[in-house]
Protein backbone atom coordinates (compact mmCIF):
# COMPACT_ATOMS: atom_id res chain seq x y z
CA UNK A 1 0.00 0.00 0.00
CA UNK A 2 1.03 3.18 -1.02
CA UNK A 3 1.70 6.00 1.76
CA UNK A 4 -0.14 8.60 -0.23
CA UNK A 5 -3.60 6.54 -0.42
CA UNK A 6 -6.06 5.92 2.58
CA UNK A 7 -6.66 3.14 4.45
CA UNK A 8 -9.96 1.40 2.81
CA UNK A 9 -11.30 0.19 6.08
CA UNK A 10 -10.77 3.03 8.05
CA UNK A 11 -14.25 4.83 8.75
CA UNK A 12 -14.76 8.47 6.94
CA UNK A 13 -13.09 11.42 9.29
CA UNK A 14 -15.56 14.15 10.35
CA UNK A 15 -15.15 17.47 10.98
CA UNK A 16 -14.08 17.89 15.04
CA UNK A 17 -15.94 19.82 17.56
CA UNK A 18 -15.08 22.09 19.95
CA UNK A 19 -16.24 21.99 23.48
CA UNK A 20 -17.11 24.56 25.38
CA UNK A 21 -16.12 24.32 29.57
CA UNK A 22 -15.98 27.90 29.97
CA UNK A 23 -19.02 26.77 32.57
CA UNK A 24 -16.31 24.88 34.72
CA UNK A 25 -13.73 27.46 34.62
CA UNK A 26 -16.60 30.20 35.86
CA UNK A 27 -17.46 27.45 38.36
CA UNK A 28 -14.00 27.10 39.29
CA UNK A 29 -13.22 30.46 39.91
CA UNK A 30 -16.20 31.14 42.18
CA UNK A 31 -15.23 28.05 44.15
CA UNK A 32 -11.29 29.64 45.08
CA UNK A 33 -11.68 32.51 46.94
CA UNK A 34 -14.26 29.85 49.02
CA UNK A 35 -11.50 27.39 49.46
CA UNK A 36 -8.67 29.89 50.38
CA UNK A 37 -10.43 31.25 53.27
CA UNK A 38 -11.18 27.53 54.27
CA UNK A 39 -7.77 27.18 54.17
CA UNK A 40 -6.24 29.73 55.79
CA UNK A 41 -8.53 29.03 58.71
CA UNK A 42 -6.70 25.71 59.34
CA UNK A 43 -2.89 26.81 58.28
CA UNK A 44 -2.92 27.81 62.14
CA UNK A 45 -3.45 24.39 63.11
CA UNK A 46 -1.73 22.40 59.98
CA UNK A 47 1.43 24.84 61.18
CA UNK A 48 1.31 23.73 64.99
CA UNK A 49 1.33 20.54 63.70
CA UNK A 50 4.27 20.54 61.64
CA UNK A 51 5.85 22.46 64.14
CA UNK A 52 5.29 19.76 66.75
CA UNK A 53 5.92 16.95 64.17
CA UNK A 54 9.53 18.58 63.86
CA UNK A 55 10.45 18.87 67.50
CA UNK A 56 9.38 15.23 68.67
CA UNK A 57 11.65 13.96 65.67
CA UNK A 58 14.66 16.36 67.02
CA UNK A 59 14.18 15.47 70.10
CA UNK A 60 14.30 11.59 68.74
CA UNK A 61 17.31 12.07 67.05
CA UNK A 62 18.84 14.13 70.34
CA UNK A 63 17.77 10.56 72.24
CA UNK A 64 19.66 8.65 69.35
CA UNK A 65 22.64 10.47 69.72
CA UNK A 66 22.80 10.58 73.59
CA UNK A 67 22.78 6.47 74.10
Amino acid sequence: MAREEDWLYDPERKEKKTRRKRHKVDRIAAEKPENTTKLMEKMSKVLLDYKKRRWEMKMKEEEKTKD
